[in-house]
């Protein structure tokens, strides 16, 4: 399996509290990344070949701006690209946006989010400061936008674009799921149905939280509690390419990456139970949690997967 980038998922702090997100309390977190704990797994993550960039989220990576810069240097010194997410709340006008971004202005990218939900909190002329910003230095960048029922993609696009947004063509919609706070906070209509049958392109990012436990994808991984297939490991106590072998031979995981989570679920056969199943069941994310939050039943999909498998 290719594993194009590992992501350091340095903070669980965040400047904001959006409605949708599931990473601010995520469990496999136990608090900020150290500078040691850095150090080391730029260190460990340079002796594989297979990890061609290292992404930084969290939370907000600009919270803990020293754990930032700590990182960027290492990946720096060790001649990994890199890439960071950011809700561009520290954008506040073109000039400290142009100044902030000149620190790294050899990333190889930066995701900026925003939507209603982080609206909520940060003014979207922050964002189109940042974004400004990247342009006019070079750096490339990408937006990323939740929606939910109701959301008008079009109209999203039009706001971006007569709010100063440069180029439409960099922003990418991602539906709400029945996940962390949204789970809570917003409505049950509100959650689209959007969970096609296409393999999961999320299994390419590991996570890699404080304390080195490493999940096989982003998201709802963390959060699932206990040991399951989208828990690999630690980092500091097992050795990342031991991890790394059993994250590329583990059956379930091939699934996910090669036919998806809903397709999975489909080989299962068996029909969600009560209001929250049928909620999880309308996203990858969510389906990964019932395939796999329940011990009984991801024994009865590692079963049908052999067996499909075998065909």
């Amino acid at each position: 399996m290719e594993h194009l980038t590992i992501s350091l998922f340095l903070t669980v702090r965040c400047s904001s509290r959006c409605r949708h997100c599931g990473a601010w309390e995520t469990q496999a977190a136990r608090g900020d990344m150290t500078k040691e704990e850095i150090s080391r797994l730029v260190a460990m993550l340079k002796a594989v070949p297979a990890v061609t960039a290292v992404g930084m989220t969290g939370g907000e990576v600009f919270v803990v701006r020293d754990l930032l810069h700590h990182a960027v240097s290492e990946l720096r010194e060790a001649h990994l690209p890199y890439t960071f997410t950011t809700n561009a709340y520290w954008a506040k006008d073109f000039e400290m946006a142009k100044e902030t971004l000149s620190d790294f202005i050899d990333t190889i990218g930066i995701g900026f989010s925003t939507d209603s939900f982080h609206q909520e909190y940060i003014p979207l002329m922050r964002v189109v400061n940042a974004v400004r910003a990247a342009e006019e230095l070079s750096i490339p960048y990408n937006i990323r936008v939740t929606t939910a029922v109701g959301d008008d993609k079009e109209k999203i696009l039009t706001d971006l674009i007569d709010a100063g947004i440069p180029n439409p063509d960099v922003v990418g919609f991602a539906p709400v799921m029945y996940l962390g706070q949204a789970k809570d906070r917003i409505s049950p209509e509100e959650f689209p149905d959007d969970n096609p049958l296409l393999p999961c392109l999320s299994l390419r990012t590991p996570f890699v939280f404080s304390g080195g436990a490493l999940y096989a994808c982003c998201g709802e991984a963390g959060n699932i509690p206990g040991e399951h297939p989208l828990y690999l490991g630690n980092v500091f106590t097992d050795g990342l390419l031991p991890l790394f072998a059993k994250y590329d031979t583990d059956s379930l995981l091939r699934a996910v990456y090669d036919i998806g989570p809903r397709a999975m679920w489909e080989l299962l056969g068996e029909e969600p139970t009560g209001e929250r199943e049928r909620l999880l069941l309308r996203s990858p994310c969510g389906t990964c949690r019932l395939l796999f939050e329940d011990a009984s039943r991801t024994k009865r999909v590692e079963r049908v997967v052999e067996k499909a498998g075998n065909k």
